[in-house]
């Protein structure tokens, strides 16, 4: 990477990297970055990478795997020494934080969905 290039902004682009477990298990993958979970990015004198991060609901299954994938890619950076994940427990997440990116992904693969799910018609009263 270009040496004008900041500490936190190359530990940014990495994060582009890390995808959401469960994004990916719905085949429809999706960055951290893009669904807006990246709360925050500080990088010391030291190398001493910390990245916030909130989840998109509270109850996480994944939060173990999403923690080892962002120290693992964080610790890949040129110049990152040690990484350190915290997890921000006060932002709900909901679209609005998403990228314009993400969004986009997202409606894609809502539209995918419409055109390819069997959907049953839904009737209301007796027949």
């Amino acid at each position: 990477m270009s040496a004008g290039i900041s500490p936190v902004e190359r530990v940014r682009a990495a994060l582009e990297e890390v995808y959401d477990p469960c994004s990916q298990s719905w085949q429809r993958p999706m960055s951290l970055v893009d669904l807006g979970l990246v709360r925050d990015v500080t990088v010391g004198a030291d190398g001493r990478a910390t990245v916030r991060v909130s989840l998109t609901a509270p109850f996480c299954m994944a939060v173990p795997v999403i923690m080892q994938s962002v120290e693992q890619r964080v610790a890949a950076v040129p110049g990152i020494e040690q990484v350190r994940v915290e997890l921000d427990g006060t932002t709900l997440w909901h679209e609005g934080l998403m990228t314009e990116r993400g969004r986009a992904l997202l409606a894609a693969a809502r539209a995918d969905d419409r055109r390819t799910l069997p959907l049953a018609a839904v009737t209301s009263g007796p027949r």
